[in-house]
């Protein structure tokens, strides 16, 4: 029990070292001045903080990681699908709500570039992943 708790107390460092990352990814790949900044940061923070906390809900209701499909009724099933298609809809929901709000502090290329730059920060994120998986980090 110990070991878990010291490996999640591990994991909430590198998570808040990834949301600075991703935070400094985000000022540079949007070229934002400094008054854009000082309005989008903000912003997206807070995106960022709804999605989580809309996962973390997600994931204490619904651990796909440890449903088991062979012993389940459709109805089972049926409910699992109804609750992963209501997580995407609020989730959809959220990014709607603040690209409406992006688009009142930044030029549409820059709300554009967001999407673009996501994208971009989660593939290096991911291959430096494995690279320090493979490097035995």
């Amino acid at each position: 029990m110990s070991l878990i708790l010291g490996l999640q107390v591990m994991a909430q460092p590198r998570k808040d070292k990834i949301r600075e990352v991703r935070i400094e990814f985000m000022k540079k790949k949007l070229a934002l001045t400094p008054e854009e900044e000082k309005t989008f940061i903000p912003l997206y923070i807070h995106m960022l903080d709804e999605l989580d906390s809309l996962k973390r809900k997600f994931r204490n209701e619904v651990d796909l990681r440890d449903v088991d499909l062979t012993f389940m009724t459709d109805k089972e099933c049926e409910l699992l699908v109804q609750n992963i298609v209501e997580y995407r809809n609020e989730e959809v929901a959220i990014t709607n709500r603040y690209t409406s709000e992006f688009k009142k502090v930044l030029p549409i290329k820059k709300v554009a570039m967001i999407y673009k730059a996501e994208m971009e920060f989660r593939k290096e994120l991911v291959e430096r992943l494995r690279e320090d998986r493979r490097k035995g980090r």
